[in-house]
């Protein structure tokens, strides 16, 4: 396929999610609800809608819509438990929100260790994303506007708190992360015969691709052509198969959006972890990878000789890691919000 899904690689510590989650709501939309009254941190006063009280800290309405519209700022720094995204518009506002509120407790925490990014690093990235598109400033200057950022140097603060967020992850959690061999010898022997025996899945998929620098709108109006055709494929209207010729922008798959047989290494790890949960003939709801959106269709099963111990001993390895990484986050995030005022308003 033109656009053949990746083979995942072990993740970092911590990653930069799949994909952004954008609105159209309007501030002012939002502030004319009822809200119930908290008491502001002292020299504060309220000119825009709160959408939370984070200790001493808020967060406006004016700047939670501002994060739909800002790629970096409206993803979770760690995996996600689920890559189906909310198609309801409120509850997408509430999963950004809450990512918001995480960070602000993670920033806190970095700050009061004394961790800091310098202006070097900064740098680095913004040379690093030039040389990667082939930009010249002007072009880096229009495409930072188009992620939803007024301009390069809010751009830098932003890649800056995105730093000192990772850095303290890696700094809490890092050390804590321990896979025994004698975990990865269990699933090896529970799941794949000790190694020698694998699955390989035969599916279908339908993608409505994104573009890596698409505007809010555009990821809007995507998001939502996805959930429109996974309604038609659900409703009967349209079989699979007809819709992914219809609709899937995929041009490397073969008839119907046919994927073939896969191995589970062979895919990207989110796209793989919604295919394997799902059952023969089985519909997934949208799910969003690097590529796009997806709609995937399980179409068979089957057992074969494993092609190598080594290759499943790593990917065993990866979900074990990532499935303890996300527990830790969870835990540690918890205990976090239990030792500040936490009040959403929205």
């Amino acid at each position: 396929m033109a656009t053949r899904i990746s083979a995942s690689v072990v993740r970092a510590a911590v990653a930069s999610a799949v994909v952004v989650s954008t609105m159209a709501m309007s501030s002012a939309a939002i502030a004319a609800e009822p809200a119930r009254k908290a008491t502001l941190p002292k020299g504060y006063q309220q000119v825009d809608g709160i959408a939370a009280v984070v200790g001493r800290k808020i967060i406006t309405v004016s700047q939670l819509v501002r994060a739909q519209a800002q790629n970096s700022a409206s993803q979770k720094l760690v995996p996600t438990r689920s890559a189906v995204r909310p198609r309801n518009r409120r509850e997408m506002l509430r999963q950004v929100l809450d990512t918001l509120i995480d960070n602000l407790l993670v920033t806190k925490a970095a700050t009061s260790l004394g961790l800091t990014v310098p202006d070097t690093e900064i740098d680095a990235h913004l040379q690093k994303l030039r040389d990667r598109n082939l930009w010249d400033m002007d072009e880096l200057r229009q495409n930072v506007r188009k992620m939803g950022f007024a301009d390069i140097r809010a751009y830098r603060e932003n890649v800056r708190a995105e730093k000192l967020r990772v850095n303290m992850i890696r700094t809490k959690l890092g050390a804590r992360l321990r896979i025994a061999e004698a975990e990865i010898k269990r699933v090896l022997d529970l799941e794949y015969k000790g190694g020698t025996q694998e699955e390989e899945l035969h599916s279908r998929h339908i993608l409505i691709k994104v573009a890596q620098d698409a505007s809010p709108v555009v990821l809007n109006r995507l998001r939502d052509k996805a959930w429109m055709v996974h309604d038609l494929v659900i409703a009967k209207k349209k079989t699979f198969v007809d819709a992914a010729e219809a609709f899937s922008d995929d041009e490397g798959t073969e008839y119907g959006g046919d994927l073939g047989w896969m191995r589970r290494w062979m895919l990207d790890q989110t796209f793989a972890a919604a295919l394997w949960k799902l059952k023969k003939g089985g519909i997934s709801k949208v799910v969003q990878t690097p590529f796009g959106f997806h709609i995937i269709q399980l179409v068979e099963r089957r057992t074969v000789q494993a092609k190598s111990k080594k290759i499943l001993e790593q990917m065993v390895r990866a979900q074990l890691m990532e499935t303890q990484f996300v527990k830790l986050y969870e835990q540690w995030i918890a205990e976090l919000r239990a030792s500040e005022h936490v009040e959403i308003r929205i």
